[in-house]
């Protein structure tokens, strides 16, 4: 598998994710396609500070809230 392939299979599971808070859990319209990149983006950065690039459905809750403070901060 290419390095391509594995990013487009990690940002996709991140959308899925994404998706799945908004409409399942949340039960409201996603946001911005660009909100949503800017999460990916912040996710990546994480991974990159730990060195691994598993992201678990119960991580993705947890860095969710962060995302949110550091939304507020841009």
């Amino acid at each position: 598998m290419s390095a391509t392939d594995t990013r487009a299979e990690f940002c996709g599971m991140i959308d899925d994710w994404w998706c799945q808070l908004f409409a399942m859990r949340l039960g409201a319209p996603t946001p911005s396609e660009r909100t949503k990149h800017r999460f990916i983006s912040f996710v990546e950065d994480r991974c990159h500070e730990v060195g691994s690039w598993k992201v678990t459905d119960d991580d993705l809750c947890k860095l969710f809230p962060e995302f949110i403070d550091r939304l507020g901060e841009w």
